[in-house]
């Protein structure tokens, strides 16, 4: 499973089925951003029961309101219709995958 870019309708989607994983909201001109992808993309392979998506804030800006997202990157994992832990910023490798063991069925 790979970082997949997702709209508000996807995210939402997610939201109704209790899908588990983790939404990084991130914008191209973020240069922390650039740094957690990379690292998204490699735990996705240890977690592959778990969804990896992106949100770009500039193409999704109601949503980026709505969840509360003033700082970028932020990733939102997300466990059984909601939100259960949250990474303001940029943040290693090792803080991601203690969050996604917390959410992995």
């Amino acid at each position: 499973m790979a970082l997949t870019e997702w709209t508000e309708k996807e995210f939402n989607e997610a939201l109704k089925d209790k899908t588990h994983g983790v939404v990084e909201f991130s914008a191209p001109w973020c240069n922390a951003c650039k740094m957690t992808e990379p690292i998204l993309e490699d735990l996705s392979k240890s977690f592959e029961t778990l969804k990896f998506a992106k949100i770009d804030v500039a193409k999704c800006p109601g949503l980026a309101s709505r969840m509360g997202v003033m700082s970028l990157p932020n990733l939102l994992f997300i466990n059984g219709g909601g939100v259960k832990e949250q990474i303001i910023g940029a943040t290693t490798k090792a803080k991601i995958e203690e969050n996604l063991k917390k959410i992995v069925k």
